[in-house]
């Protein structure tokens, strides 16, 4: 539930911004880095790959990973997506970054969500196939607490979400 879309130094969104954003959710962008805090409170990045799936963005983690064992501790993260960089100056080009709270999804790997959610993470990673079935595997469900989308120079446009 959005509770507040703008302050003064962002501009204001529309139904193009909030198209823009929806398609880099749905797999436009060539990078994309999941931000978590270590036990020291430094932030650690790694690569990953979201599953945005029924307008949720899950993540599919291994519990051995070091990014997950963050989340353990502290469960606000931040993801990161990076579009083609396609204009000279670097800074200049497209990127998202969405903060929120993740939580590990309880399920056995028969049950049906489990299996629809693998189903479709299959499809933007084909070998997932395989290591999705490996016991430490799970998903992830990402609660959205606020967004910047940062198009270029001057324009940025930030939402932000009820607190989850």
């Amino acid at each position: 539930m959005k509770i507040k879309s703008n302050t003064n130094k962002y501009n204001l969104t529309n139904k193009v911004i909030k198209k823009e954003v929806d398609d880099i959710l749905q797999g436009n962008y060539q990078q994309c880095v999941l931000g978590t805090l270590d036990q020291n409170g430094y932030p650690y990045l790694s690569k990953t790959l979201p599953l945005y799936y029924k307008k949720k963005i899950y993540l599919l983690l291994s519990d051995l990973s070091d990014h997950t064992e963050n989340l353990k501790i502290n469960k606000k993260v931040s993801i990161y997506f990076a579009q083609k960089e396609v204009h000279k100056e670097k800074l200049n080009n497209p990127r998202l970054t969405l903060l929120g709270k993740i939580e590990k999804i309880k399920l056995n790997k028969n049950d049906q969500l489990f299996r629809e959610l693998l189903k479709n993470y299959i499809l933007i990673e084909k070998s997932a196939k395989m290591w999705g079935e490996f016991l430490d595997f799970n998903f992830y469900e990402f609660n959205i607490r606020n967004s910047l989308y940062v198009k270029g120079f001057g324009k940025a446009y930030k939402e932000v979400y009820s607190p989850c």
